[in-house]
């Protein structure tokens, strides 16, 4: 019975490192996704909107991506 809890801690402890790339993968990935979808949104407004919350029209993406500074 020990040798079994053994050979399930060795391989839950490899398992525990494949996840961990997949996880940070995906966790980019969906950030991407929610970044686009705010240029989408953010894209879809008129200079004046622009203007009045401080984004020119050619930083949309920079300050979407980095905060308006």
């Amino acid at each position: 019975m020990q040798a079994l809890s053994i050979v399930h801690e060795c391989t839950s402890a490899r398992i525990a490192r494949k996840p961990s790339r997949l996880v940070g993968f995906m966790a980019a990935l969906m950030r991407e996704i929610e970044i686009r979808r705010a240029l989408r949104e953010v894209s879809t407004l008129d200079d004046a909107m622009l203007h009045d919350i401080g984004i020119s029209p050619g930083g949309i993406e920079e300050a979407v991506r980095c905060g308006r500074g």
